[in-house]
């Protein structure tokens, strides 16, 4: 009945993102090193991972994207193959190619399309969770509020996270109509959407903060065993490393404590108000 795609975008150039949040440059050789590192050791490794693998995962890289770095995409290709690659001209080609793509490879009347940053990662069973709220709606968003954030530089902490209209929503649609879970380029815009349906309870997502993110800071809360992350499947390696570098819960419990009430606080109050406006 339906066919799911999980759509992330890479390397596409901006005209206004040149700078990381430290003033480092991107889209340079050492920036697109480091990322395809933190694509395949925290997001591709949680996608390969999926205990539903009904899906197909396309991800833009900018035509731009120089042979050695195609390399290492096509063989990621290779090991998995629902990623599907997309080399296009820029963020500006990206809305339209979108549903370009979808719709050279669509074959049932619904569609289901999920929003992934590249450097983020899903919890092995995202997929079928997102699948099981399927009802042939014509139009329903899909907003799993709570998950997890992992800080892996300066210092390793691993917690709960809550984010309404998060980078992690999905639409359900009538192929018929498609606009896809990106029509909507930033997702704080969700809010202005009625037709959407909040998930509690299932920390389905993890943020990964590091040094290259260009907004994202470490916003998590409360103490949370590590030994919650093995389901988002890390790269074996990566995992235990962090594992032997992750601070103690009371070096940041004050912290934690501002978080969490910061956090609660606005994540009631945004489902307080969409509870008003349907």
């Amino acid at each position: 009945m339906f066919q799911h795609f999980i759509i992330t975008r890479f390397n596409l150039r901006k005209v206004d993102w040149t700078l990381s949040k430290t003033n480092a440059p991107v889209l340079t050789d050492t920036w697109m090193s480091n990322r395809l590192a933190l694509f395949e050791n925290y997001c591709f490794s949680s996608l390969t991972a999926q205990t539903e693998q009904n899906f197909t995962w396309l991800v833009f890289f900018d035509i731009t994207t120089p042979d050695k770095f195609r390399r290492e995409i096509t063989r990621l290709e290779q090991i998995f193959p629902q990623f599907t690659p997309v080399f296009i001209d820029g963020m500006d080609a990206f809305q339209s190619q979108i549903r370009v793509q979808i719709k050279q490879r669509l074959k049932k009347p619904y569609v289901i399309t999920s929003r992934l940053d590249n450097d983020d990662s899903l919890h092995q069973d995202y997929v079928r969770e997102v699948q099981s709220h399927f009802a042939q709606q014509s139009f329903m968003a899909i907003d799993i509020v709570d998950g997890y954030t992992l800080q892996v530089e300066p210092h390793v902490c691993f917690a709960k996270r809550s984010h309404v209209h998060n980078p992690f929503i999905s639409l359900i649609e009538r192929a018929s109509e498609i606009k896809t879970v990106w029509f909507l380029d930033r997702h704080g815009q969700w809010s202005n959407v009625k037709a959407l349906k909040s998930v509690r309870n299932k920390p389905m997502w993890m943020s990964v903060i590091h040094m290259e993110n260009k907004v994202n800071t470490f916003l998590g809360f409360d103490s949370v065993p590590w030994n919650c992350i093995k389901s988002f499947n890390l790269a074996s390696e990566v995992e235990q490393s962090l594992a032997e570098k992750c601070i103690s819960f009371n070096s940041w419990k004050s912290r934690s404590v501002k978080n969490k009430l910061k956090t609660k606080w606005k994540v009631n109050m945004k489902l307080y108000k969409r509870k008003l406006t349907n």
